[in-house]
């Protein structure tokens, strides 16, 4: 039962991942590098759809679950290769190398590099490789793209079986090709794909259903996946693509992160309690993924509509990182920092005593850092200019103890 735990918690958090990455291929410049319309929750579905595929081609065990976590993180480099690429044709081409790249860091690294970087081959590539991984993703990515989100009739299911077996051997190979034909044939199958949220019959499919059978198997993969050096480099992996989203947002992540872990170990906390905020430093705008390329970097002001838009991120950051499974310490960390002490702020609108003091600190690392970077719309501060700054909003935005000292630690 422990090792079954261990891989559902792994599951859970790299499917949050997921979720983000599918918020931020939303965005229009990514619709415009691809030149197609990827679709919500894309990732979350060729993930589902890949374990069902491997599953029927007798992938077991291990191979099964590193599928899922290559399907789920198959467009990792779509947003690594976002502020290169945004609204380049270039980026369908290499966003497969970028993310390899990427996921090479992953435990079983290895097979999850081959994975990503050959997800997009044919049988008519001359470059080829024997992954399997790749060639059952290639499949689920593309059938994901032209299924669209609501297969609600016969007809619908009869265009995406004549389209797959249309280009058997020229874009699908056959024996993967063969596998989605008698998955097709599962009234369940479309019925969970209508219903969007997979995550749930994921989990029911590989634990329950005692299609992983030997999850000891995973023990060593999963303790690396959800132990601390891995959780870390995920969060910087993560923060650094988050930063990707804007030409203006290089490293805000981790300067906010610098910041933040500064604080805490001047305040004299502990070593567990500093990593806790340092993760979410890197993490406090996960949900900014999800914020289109053109709001952020708008040189003018910004309207109410566009507004309400960037003030989503929080909600979303709260969410995702509630998903993943995190620390309520490193979810209020990391979600709260747009909430303020006259309870004006949000997602929430908390009132002061709703707030702590790792939010608090998170606030002043956050506008701190802001302040000293440049922006489309004005140029970067001094660190005292952004000091004089904050300490116009404290009692109102900023806590007058913490600002105090963090003039003494941050200049």
């Amino acid at each position: 039962m422990e090792s079954i735990r261990n891989a559902e918690q792994v599951v859970r958090r790299v499917w949050s991942f997921s979720k983000a990455l599918d918020l931020a291929l939303i965005d229009e410049e990514v619709r415009k590098g691809f030149e197609i319309d990827v679709g919500y929750r894309h990732g979350e579905r060729v993930g589902y759809m890949s374990v069902r595929l491997g599953y029927i081609l007798g992938m077991r065990d291990r191979d099964l679950f590193l599928l899922l976590i290559a399907g789920l993180m198959h467009d990792i480099g779509a947003v690594g290769g976002f502020a290169e690429y945004h609204g380049n044709p270039r980026l369908m081409t290499l966003h497969s190398e970028i993310g390899a790249k990427i996921i090479k860091n992953f435990p079983c690294g290895d097979i999850l590099e081959e994975a990503l970087k050959f997800h997009h081959q044919t049988p008519c590539d001359t470059d080829q490789s024997e992954s399997l991984m790749a060639k059952i993703i290639s499949l689920a990515d593309k059938v994901d793209i032209i299924m669209g989100r609501h297969m609600t009739n016969y007809k619908d299911r009869a265009r995406t079986l004549n389209h797959v077996n249309g280009l058997v051997n020229t874009e699908f190979y056959p024996e993967v090709a063969q596998a989605f034909v008698k998955l097709a044939g599962e009234e369940a199958f479309w019925l969970y794909l209508n219903e969007g949220e997979l995550l749930e019959p994921t989990l029911e499919f590989l634990f329950r259903r005692k299609i992983i059978q030997d999850c000891s198997e995973l023990d060593g993969t999963c303790n690396i996946m959800y132990g601390d050096h891995f959780t870390d480099q995920l969060a910087e992996i993560f923060g650094h693509l988050i930063d990707q989203k804007s030409a203006f947002t290089g490293r805000h992540s981790r300067s906010v992160a610098e910041a933040a872990v500064a604080l805490a170990e001047g305040l004299g906390w502990n070593s567990k309690d500093v990593r806790d905020m340092r993760l979410a430093a890197f993490l406090h705008d996960l949900g900014k993924l999800a914020v289109p390329r053109k709001v952020l970097d708008k040189p003018g002001a910004l309207d109410e509509e566009e507004i309400q838009t960037i003030r989503t991120h929080t909600y979303y950051t709260y969410n995702l990182l509630s998903a993943a499974d995190f620390s309520e310490n490193i979810v209020k960390w990391g979600a709260y920092h747009h909430e303020r002490l006259d309870g004006r702020g949000y997602p929430f609108r908390l009132q002061a005593d709703d707030i702590c003091t790792g939010a608090r600190l998170m606030t002043i690392a956050d506008i701190f850092t802001a302040l000293t970077e440049a922006r489309p719309y004005r140029d970067a501060s001094s660190k005292e200019k952004a000091i004089r700054i904050m300490e116009k909003g404290v009692g109102s935005s900023v806590d007058r103890e913490l600002l105090g000292f963090a003039k003494r630690i941050l200049i």
